[in-house]
């Protein structure tokens, strides 16, 4: 037993990729660092872990999966043999995160006095007051480009395309792995893909977009951490040998964002930009594919709607009278 991993783990925020806490994968951790060694390496069994925290054994694997996409649990590739059975042995990142409870109670105190939150400091301080009639008793955020209090707008800043294409790959991996999303790491190994690889944003989002749609590895709940895979350069395998926007958009065949028909060739196929989206608009004001006829809207929804989902984009059947919704 290490007190060091225990106060470790005891000071870490189990938050997941959608921003909720889980309490389950909080006791899973504690119960977990009572077994690691002083430098983080533990193993224990899942029946064992279930009696301590009492619970199941399906909500023990559900925690250590949640821990291991929230990066506070790292498989190291190593087993222990005990009693004829094999068990994994994780390393915890105690180098990593808050070390105590009260160094993170420090932090998250000089946070919170940056000033977004914090009293306004009188005259007597030798500060000038927040306003001249002294109504302000909390000085509002905002003032560099931080969301406003009670409103989820930013100072007229809008987000980059880089970072558009990171958060559609999120939301697509997280539409069949959630827990294997961590937004953080993804921003980095994202970054260093982009730039070890040379390749643009909407080129890796489509062999992302690609291995959501056609991995097996989904099927049958393997998928990795997407930010190990951008790390281990797995997207090279789903990148097209070509790139697709010039075959889709040198035909003529859509005038609407290159993204789009990337998506639905990766998604079905070169041919299925042809097939479906020749004849089809773009609403540019509310994002919306409008297509011809009914077989397309079927067609483009089964084949490619989770991925154009993912990008904020809709499908929809245009009709005499204006677009029907599909």
């Amino acid at each position: 037993m290490s007190d060091v991993a225990v106060t470790w783990a005891k000071a870490q925020e189990c938050v997941d990729a959608n921003g909720r806490r889980d309490r389950n994968a909080k006791d899973v951790l504690k119960t977990l660092a009572a077994w690691a060694d002083a430098s983080g390496e533990v193993w224990a069994s899942v029946p064992v872990l279930a009696m301590e925290c009492d619970a199941s054994e399906r909500t023990i694997q559900r925690g250590l999966r949640a821990l291991k996409g929230m990066r506070l649990l790292h498989d190291t590739g190593k087993q222990k043999l005990y009693l004829g059975r094999l068990y994994p042995i994780y390393q915890m990142p105690l180098e990593e995160g808050h070390a105590s409870t009260v160094r993170r109670m420090k932090a998250e105190r000089e946070a919170r006095s940056w000033g977004d939150t914090c009293v306004t400091p009188r005259p007597d301080l030798g500060v000038t007051q927040a306003s001249p009639q002294d109504v302000t008793g909390v000085t509002p955020r905002g003032d560099m480009g931080v969301t406003q209090i009670g409103k989820e707008i930013t100072q007229g800043l809008k987000p980059t395309s880089s970072a558009c294409a990171r958060k559609a790959a999120c939301e697509a991996w997280a539409s069949k792995a959630p827990e294997r999303v961590a937004p953080r790491p993804v921003e980095r190994a994202w970054l260093s893909a982009i730039e070890r690889s040379g390749l643009s944003d909407d080129r890796l989002l489509a062999s992302v977009l690609a291995a959501v749609a056609r991995d097996p590895d989904f099927g049958r709940g393997k998928a990795m951490n997407l930010d190990r895979w951008l790390d281990d350069g797995r997207y090279e395998a789903w990148l097209p040998i070509e790139p697709v926007e010039p075959v889709a958009m040198a035909a003529g065949v859509w005038a609407g964002p290159a993204e789009v028909a990337v998506m639905v060739a990766q998604a079905m196929g070169p041919d299925a930009v042809t097939s479906y989206l020749a004849q089809a608009r773009w609403d540019g004001v509310r994002r919306m594919v409008q297509v011809a006829t009914g077989m397309a809207l079927e067609r483009l929804s089964d084949g490619a709607g989770r991925a154009l989902k993912a990008a904020g984009i809709g499908v929809e059947r245009m009709a005499a009278g204006g677009a029907r919704h599909g």
